[in-house]
């Protein structure tokens, strides 16, 4: 008799068949159908779970941005255990976001349609600004152990955090032979913690 899966692993199975579903088309162009056949399971189980394919999708965002946060939170912990530097510690952030999200050109692929959708659904738009005021605040609070100065620390982190935005963004529309992005991503980091 084969295992049945809990409610939450159901949810997540789908959320993961949205992510896969993504990977191939536009949210506009996917239908429930797709989302249901890449998750292996009948259409009519979306709707016991969620209430449409925009609750899917939140949804979706909401399981990501937590996804990182919990990946991000492991990693500190880890890291404070090595005795770091303020500006080590700041270099090995700008590390982990270069490797772990930035440059994940699956996450990247995925996000720049979420961007799309945010610009026209007040919803969306509203968690990817709650996500980037998160961001941006653990950014400020890290440059902050090493500056005075409260007000430039946030400059910094909200146009890194757009200056990141951009480069994964480039990573999808522009050609690796462009240029090296790992390297672009690195040297501006390596400026912003020179000037602190």
């Amino acid at each position: 008799m084969p295992i049945k899966k809990a409610p939450e692993d159901k949810k997540i199975q789908i959320l993961e068949a949205l992510n896969q579903c993504l990977q191939e088309k536009p949210f506009e162009k996917t239908s429930i159908k797709d989302i249901a056949r890449a998750a292996g399971v009948n259409h009519g189980l979306l709707h016991y779970y969620f209430k449409n394919k925009d609750d899917i999708l939140t949804r979706y965002i909401e399981y990501v941005i937590d996804h990182y946060k919990n990946l991000f939170n492991d990693w500190l912990i880890e890291i404070k255990t090595q005795n770091l530097s303020e500006k080590e510690l700041i270099a090995e952030f700008f590390g982990f976001m270069n490797s772990r999200i930035t440059l994940n050109k699956k996450l990247s692929k995925v996000f720049i349609e979420i961007w799309e959708i945010a610009a026209y659904n007040a919803n969306i738009r509203s968690i990817l600004q709650q996500a980037y005021r998160e961001w941006i605040d653990t950014l400020s609070e890290m440059l902050n152990t090493v500056t005075k100065d409260s007000a430039a620390a946030r400059r910094i982190s909200a146009a890194t955090v757009a200056f990141l935005e951009g480069m994964a963004l480039f990573s999808i529309v522009l050609t690796p032979d462009t240029f090296d992005f790992n390297e672009v991503l690195t040297g501006f980091q390596k400026k912003i913690i020179e000037t602190l």
